[in-house]
């Protein structure tokens, strides 16, 4: 079986790379690591070992950026809609199962996973970011909703242990500043909405009991918001 590399220009180069499918080893493209290889079509990854075999991945991505300008994608996705009608789109999905008859304990399942690590040195006007969700610029939108991060949960069943939608935690010796910052641009009209929320939402106040105060942070100014036993 033979494979024909494309060069950075598009054009197919005279440089072919074979290997045996089926082998323990297959190779496609450069073996230096500096060719370009296009595949057309469709593309589907199976890595299903039976009898207790171990691998630790289907699809392994690595790039080493040389740039000292612009901007480098591990993978890069792209899932366009070019039809009218009722489809809906995922630009990348990630699903963590435990399948049926299996029991998985001290386990962790994480859907999508996103970290960003400096292991040499970032200064300057960076930014860093394990996770960032952006609603692009669009033309005017009309929907039941529009948000930048969407957390969901379709549990019905009894979890044991605390079931939350949020989650933060700081496993640093580094001191925070805040748990949450808000910019907004003096474009947003509430810090919350709260609807169908019987279940933390009471229509007495409470004045009495112990009280504490909760520190935040408004232009530059501390300012605390207080919170009573009973």
């Amino acid at each position: 079986m033979g494979y024909k590399k494309v060069n950075a220009d598009a054009t197919l180069s005279d440089a072919t790379t074979s290997a045996s499918i089926g082998g323990l080893i297959t190779v496609i493209g450069d073996i230096l690591k500096t060719g370009y290889n296009k595949i057309c079509g469709y593309t589907k990854i199976d890595n299903r070992p039976t009898g207790g075999a171990t691998n630790n991945y289907a699809l392994q991505v690595r790039s080493e950026s040389g740039n000292t300008s612009g901007q480098q994608w591990g993978i890069d996705c792209e899932a366009h809609l070019k039809a009218t009608g009722t489809a809906s789109i995922r630009g990348t999905q990630g699903v963590a199962v435990v399948d049926a008859t299996f029991t998985a304990t001290t386990s962790t399942l994480i859907g999508t996973y996103g970290q960003a690590r400096v292991d040499g040195t970032i200064a300057g006007a960076s930014f860093m970011a394990g996770l960032y969700g952006l609603i692009g610029p669009s033309t005017a939108i009309t929907a039941t909703h529009v948000t930048s991060c969407w957390l969901d949960s379709h549990q019905a069943n009894a979890v044991t242990g605390e079931h939350d939608l949020l989650y933060m935690t700081n496993n640093g010796a580094a001191t925070m500043d805040q748990a949450i910052k808000i910019y907004g641009n003096n474009a947003i009209t509430a810090l919350m909405s709260l609807n169908t929320c019987g279940g933390m939402v009471e229509a007495t106040a409470q004045t009495g009991g112990s009280s504490k105060k909760i520190k935040i942070v408004i232009d530059g100014v501390v300012h605390y918001i207080n919170a009573y036993t009973g």
